[in-house]
């Protein structure tokens, strides 16, 4: 899961930190103060002189004169400690323009470790120097001078505050980085996407549920059109065992045209089943289909077929299972074509296609194909030539209890036909007749069909459409029955 989720907020972790901007120094920060006089933090006219040079070279952005003339000075040991940390923090900055980012961070240090500087000032050379060693892959160490400068006094920004958990993503420290990305979400005016990715991350790697959810749901919101946050939202929904709520938001998706994967309809598809709407599916996957999203090959259009028999739109189904057989030339295919084709009341195209899937072989159970079609024949008024194919399923054990009950059927059947045909067909008129029955006292459903004048059209089960119109109606000729 972890691995199909969104990750952004650690993305360009380096680049990001690249383009920070560090605070410069003005000219008057090198000037003596009372408040340094206090603590020798004086420059000697001597070494100011030789700064205000430098740092007007700098202005020219003559960086790499400035650069020898801070080295210069760095060898001269009459330094005082304030000069020498003030040397420190112009030549980290001079180093960091000339792209040396760890010398200027190694300088910056070794500026904060004389300790003459003012707080503040230390502070914020301790956050530039952090920010650089973050972005030079050195979690522990920046993350470490910044927090010291944030204990000392300095304050937490948004930026900061977003550089830190990043840095405590990188290091694995999920449970430390969690507050500083909430405290960056919070301090973001107004929060961007990168500070979304940031916090979700963190709530993935924790596996904190119920805020993903709630924050995901929030990028939805915001970014209608990413398809990768729908995709997060459906899937963590589905960990959270609402998977009818993972459905609806890929049916949503599917509305606004965010699925285009194969595997992407395909899943759509069997959700539509596994939800009861089997017609919905397979509607959907045959567009697909035809559209050429989905391949057109036996596997798909097996499953059309499949969705198609779970609505019990056999007509539906047949074409695509005839396609289906054509293309394989299996017998199980075949099978499951004259099985439709029973369902669907054509006994004789039925019998056809089970003598076919018996002649190509290959079939899952052998047993039951002779069955359907001894059921077939049966239908058929064909006892004599059902009797034999109830015999072939004999030789199956899970097929031989229902084969010979046919078989023994059969045979009072043909002792006494008028009256066990009438009892048979007495029985079967019942006992459709009580299904349609209990159908019209059911309350209708959006699955039920109705005509063009709203009247109810039945799904009749096995057999009843010998005996009951789709009207649930008797057909006449069973009226004297």
């Amino acid at each position: 899961m972890r691995g199909q989720m969104i990750r952004t907020g650690l993305a360009g972790f380096a680049s990001a930190l690249a383009l920070m901007s560090f605070t410069p120094m003005a000219a008057a920060d090198i000037q003596p103060e009372a408040e340094r006089s206090a603590r020798g933090a004086v420059i000697s006219a001597r070494i100011g002189d030789r700064l205000v040079r430098y740092m007007e070279a700098e202005a020219e952005q003559r960086w790499s004169e400035a650069l020898s003339g801070y080295d210069a000075l760095m060898r001269d040991e009459r330094l005082s400690d304030f000069e020498r940390a003030t040397v420190l923090e112009l030549r980290g900055r001079a180093r960091y323009q000339l792209e040396r980012p760890r010398a200027a961070a190694a300088d910056w240090q070794a500026a904060i470790e004389i300790g003459i500087l003012a707080r503040e000032r230390a502070n914020l050379l301790r956050i530039n120097a952090g920010q650089i060693l973050l972005a030079e892959g050195e979690y522990q160490a920046g993350i470490f001078l910044i927090e010291t400068a944030l204990a000392l006094g300095a304050a937490l920004t948004g930026d900061i505050a977003f550089r830190l958990a990043q840095g405590y993503g990188q290091l694995g420290d999920y449970a430390s980085g969690l507050d500083y990305a909430r405290r960056a979400f919070a301090l973001a005016a107004p929060a961007q996407r990168r500070h979304y990715s940031l916090l979700l991350f963190y709530y993935q790697s924790l596996d904190m549920m119920p805020e993903q959810l709630e924050l995901i749901e929030q990028m939805v919101a915001q970014w209608p059109q990413e398809k990768q946050y729908w995709s997060s939202w459906a899937t963590l929904l589905a960990r959270m065992d609402r998977s009818r709520e993972a459905f609806d938001v890929n049916a949503v998706m599917y509305t606004n045209g965010l699925l285009s994967e194969p595997a992407e309809l395909i899943r759509l598809a069997e959700y539509y089943a596994y939800f009861d709407y089997p017609y919905r599916g397979a509607m959907i996957l045959q567009r697909e289909i035809n559209a050429g999203r989905i391949e057109a090959n036996p596997r798909h259009y097996r499953m059309l077929a499949r969705l198609f028999r779970q609505a019990r739109e056999w007509e539906a189904a047949l074409p695509v299972l005839r396609r289906v057989a054509t293309l394989t030339g299996r017998g199980q295919d075949y099978a499951v074509l004259g099985e439709a084709l029973y369902q669907s009341g054509q006994f004789r195209d039925a019998e056809a296609m089970f003598v076919q899937a018996l002649r190509r072989g290959e079939l899952d159970r052998p047993g039951d194909i002779h069955a359907f079609l001894g059921n077939a024949r049966v239908e058929l008024d064909d006892y004599e030539n059902a009797a034999k194919a109830f015999t072939e399923a004999l030789d199956w054990e899970y097929s031989r209890a229902a084969a010979q009950g046919w078989l023994d059927f059969i045979a009072r059947r043909r002792e006494i036909l008028d009256n066990a045909e009438r009892q048979a067909h007495r029985v079967e008129i019942q006992r459709c007749g009580n299904w349609v029955e209990d159908e019209r006292r059911s309350i209708p459903t959006h699955d039920d069909r109705f005509d063009t004048l709203g009247r109810r059209l039945f799904n009749l089960p096995d057999g009843c459409t010998t005996y009951f119109n789709s009207y649930g109606e008797l057909w006449p000729r069973w009226e004297e029955v």
